[in-house]
């Protein structure tokens, strides 16, 4: 067992945890681990620091099954410490191809976010290796049976093509991913249309009787935050959006939907959803084919 305390958990509900890192404040970046009589399901993965699966063994005895929300490597980096995954059947290939850091790697950018009294304790043997990994496809409206509960798979494709969210009507809770937040980010080559994710969101409102909570990758969440969504990509698709343009991640131009406040992602208005889009890519565009070009494919 490390030396460091790379991660901590929080109780969000009846054998329910959301767990995030411990020796740094740099992001905030969540996982979760629901138990069930039978089964326990890892929710993401977050940027691989630690060993997650150690940690998750620490709270539970069942035997655990992980799942991600969407394939983007901070949810992700850290499945190698699993025997394989389960994923949305669209994001599979992306998350083949994407570019995986070694623990050499890992280990010096977690010492730049690192506390200082933990910095010198790290050890490249901390962080998992990449392996071959089989990858389970899931399909909207799949339910993840744990033995006394079932999680319902949603499909809300949009920030990744197969971008899902996992729904516990027993916890009454959503684990969201990136899926629907304060800064959604469709502006990246393989997000999917804005006329797409719209109706994505109308099919994700379908399911919100039953959850109280939306518990993200990066932020927790009241459920009207669907319908922000829904009002603002309307707004969006009539052209009646702030259209506000600033610089992205990775400092990339970008334009946002609403208007930020005068400091941090917040909304002018007060509102909690927020979108980055590429006017370029606003509609389906008819029926075309999925095209299959077999070149390395982007992280984002």
């Amino acid at each position: 067992m490390s030396r460091v305390p790379y991660f901590k958990a929080t109780e969000i509900g009846e054998r329910a945890w959301q767990i995030e890192y411990n020796f740094t404040d740099r992001e905030h970046v969540y996982c979760y681990l629901v138990e069930g009589s039978e089964t326990a399901l890892v929710i993401d993965t977050m940027y691989g620091y630690g060993n997650l699966r150690e940690f998750c063994e620490t709270l539970t005895s069942k035997p655990l099954k992980l799942a991600n929300t969407h394939f983007h490597f901070d949810h992700t980096a850290g499945n190698f410490d699993f025997d394989c995954c389960y994923m949305h059947h669209l994001d599979i290939p992306y998350f083949y191809d994407s570019r995986t850091s070694t623990p050499a790697e890992m280990l010096e950018r977690a010492r730049e976010e690192a506390f200082d009294e933990y910095k010198d304790a790290m050890e490249a043997g901390d962080f998992c290796a990449a392996h071959d990994m089989k990858v389970y496809p899931l399909y909207d409206g799949d339910e993840l049976d744990l033995g006394d509960r079932k999680i319902t798979v949603v499909d809300v494709g949009g920030h990744s093509p197969g971008s899902v969210v996992f729904v516990d009507p027993k916890l009454r809770i959503a684990f969201s991913g990136d899926a629907c937040n304060g800064n959604t980010l469709l502006g990246f080559g393989n997000a999917l249309p804005i006329e797409t994710y719209l109706k994505n969101l109308l099919h994700f409102k379908h399911y919100q009787p039953q959850f109280d909570i939306m518990y993200g990758g990066h932020q927790v969440l009241p459920p009207v935050t669907i319908d922000e969504g829904i009002e603002l990509c309307g707004k969006i698709l009539a052209g009646t959006d702030d259209h506000e343009e600033r610089p992205g991640m990775f400092g990339i131009p970008t334009v946002y939907g609403a208007k930020h406040a005068d400091s941090g992602f917040g909304r002018a208005d007060g509102k909690n959803f927020n979108i980055s889009y590429d006017p370029k890519r606003l509609l389906e565009g008819g029926k075309e084919p999925r095209v299959i070009d077999f070149k390395p494919a982007a992280m984002f």
